[in-house]
């Protein structure tokens, strides 16, 4: 479907009844590839540890093209758009992150997990693997929790695990949002995250006189960001009391198609944090 085509469709449909229809779609999708890997899977090199479905090649991300107001679509042009996930829509990142669970599933069997603005790539695997877990959002009415991740009303060392990707460029105060998870973490539990990164910036870039749409469009690359940051983003995160390691999708192998993109700010790395002075086992890396 056209990005244009996509856009209206989901302007007039109603959200919930759009929910549905998307959900229906991929599970005749995943018949789909389910019955093509029976007969062919040796002809299929990609595979997506999201949903465990093997593919000759994974769809081209062309949403970006129908929403120019909100995207800036300069940023896409130097990176390969064919890395999709076709059933699950994952994106590289989500695949790194599926990987490295896999890896370290211990860290979340049996735990207590809170999922901020949750992505069905990741959700799928969490449910595939019988991963118990709480999705959390300020604004989506299909979350279990209505949460303000830099107040979050929840009682100390509540939870075990908690996710966060591409949020923290969203929220006023990153720094709050940061020593808001180390509250609500137990102290052997794990934060992993990641957001947009620039390697034209150094740690953050944020002004408070950029204020409108078109502005945080030109600066940060999407209307809806208040601020970017950069490579040596895990500073911040360790000046929150965090030990980081990194997760790069440089250690993964091809066959999840772990690059950077679809545009420029999609680097492949996120980053596992917890509390400083604390060690966990890590099997992974």
């Amino acid at each position: 479907m056209k990005a244009d085509t996509k856009k209206a469709l989901k302007n007039k449909i109603p959200r919930r009844l759009w929910r549905a229809l998307v959900g229906f779609y991929r599970k005749l999708l995943w018949i789909k590839y389910k019955t093509a890997m029976l007969f062919g899977a040796k002809k299929m090199p990609l595979y997506c540890p999201c949903c465990g479905m093997k593919f000759k090649r994974f769809t081209e991300s062309v949403d970006y093209k129908g929403y120019t107001d909100f995207y800036d679509v300069t940023l896409f042009g130097k990176h390969r758009q064919d890395i999709l996930c076709p059933v699950c829509g994952s994106l590289p990142r989500h695949r790194i992150l599926a990987s490295w669970c896999e890896a370290n599933k211990g860290l979340l069997t049996s735990k207590d997990v809170l999922y901020f603005a949750p992505e069905r790539g990741m959700t799928t695997w969490l449910k595939k693997n019988r991963i118990s877990f709480k999705t959390a959002d300020l604004f989506d009415p299909f979350t279990d929790l209505k949460l303000d991740i830099q107040d979050t009303g929840l009682a100390d060392a509540s939870y075990d695990a908690v996710i966060c990707n591409h949020v923290l460029e969203h929220v006023g105060d990153y720094m709050a949002a940061l020593k808001e998870v180390r509250r609500i973490l137990r102290p052997d539990g794990i934060f992993i995250c990641s957001f947009p990164m620039s390697p034209d910036v150094d740690m953050v870039l944020e002004d408070p006189d950029v204020k409108t749409d078109e502005e945080r469009l030109r600066r940060y690359g999407q209307s809806d960001h208040v601020r970017l940051f950069g490579m040596n983003a895990d500073k911040f995160m360790r000046d929150a009391g965090f030990d980081v390691t990194v997760i790069s999708g440089d250690d993964y192998p091809a066959e999840i198609v772990p690059v950077t993109g679809p545009c420029d700010y999609d680097i492949n790395r996120l980053f596992l944090c917890r509390k400083k002075g604390l060690k966990i086992w890590l099997t992974d890396h």
